[in-house]
């Protein structure tokens, strides 16, 4: 008898832990920054800015949230072109997932309006790879996915995107809403002509996490989120 109450206290208090991630960012762009269009700007910006940045994931078993920790401080720059730094790194939003639910929802600011975008927990067609590597002492096996990050009619915004997920911490979650591996993203990698990664800086497990789905926003569900940015650029 005393021997099943360990195992039951040992297994309540794990299903109460969760876990706080900070990721830092780094870019690694293959091609110089076209400084001559506006878009350049952004990302010399986010080149130099963004690796201040500490990004933020709060998760348990079932769920996480993942959002932007630290904001810029730098009065230099209007909260326009702040918004477009992060936008270069997909960092613009809050991404939050609930796999009981088979839920996501990204908040974001879009068209001058803010917006919760619902889509399902599990639609990442992930490519397991048999290599490996340390990240923080934890053992981390890599998964590749071809992701396109707009207009899928559009072959200039396909990305590799390379994760190195641990089994060890078997979270499904990881940064900017990529998601659904069996283990925690401890590094993601979005391969491209200005490439970049979010790697695990810091971690910690902790006890009775609270975390909450966002409620401001008008609720869209993917699809009509998609035709409505098609809209938009077609009006362009």
């Amino acid at each position: 008898m005393r021997f099943i109450l360990l195992i039951l206290i040992s297994f309540q208090c794990f299903s109460q832990k969760g876990i706080e991630v900070i990721y830092k960012y780094e870019s690694n762009f293959k091609k110089e920054i076209p400084e001559q269009i506006l878009y350049g700007k952004f990302l010399k910006a986010a080149k130099k800015i963004l690796p201040n940045y500490d990004f933020k994931l709060l998760a348990d078993m079932n769920e996480s949230i993942y959002y932007l920790k630290k904001e810029l401080d730098n009065d230099a720059y209007p909260q326009e072109f702040k918004e477009m730094i992060l936008r270069t790194a997909n960092s613009n939003g809050i991404f939050y997932s609930d796999v009981s639910n088979n839920k996501f929802i990204e908040q974001k600011n879009a068209f001058g309006k803010l917006y919760k975008i619902i889509s399902d927990f599990e639609t990442f067609d992930w490519k397991i790879i048999n290599e490996y590597k340390k990240i923080s002492g934890f053992k981390c096996k890599k998964a590749t996915l071809n992701y396109n990050v707009g207009n899928k009619k559009n072959n200039n915004q396909n990305r590799e995107i390379v994760a190195w997920f641990t089994p060890e911490i078997n979270y499904p979650f990881g940064p900017i809403g990529f998601r659904g591996l069996p283990g925690l993203i401890l590094e993601l990698n979005i391969n491209w002509d200005y490439s970049y990664k979010f790697e695990m800086s810091k971690i910690e497990f902790v006890y009775n996490l609270e975390i909450n789905a966002p409620v401001e926003g008008e609720t869209i569900k993917l699809q009509d989120y998609e035709k409505l940015n098609r809209s938009a650029v077609f009006q362009k």
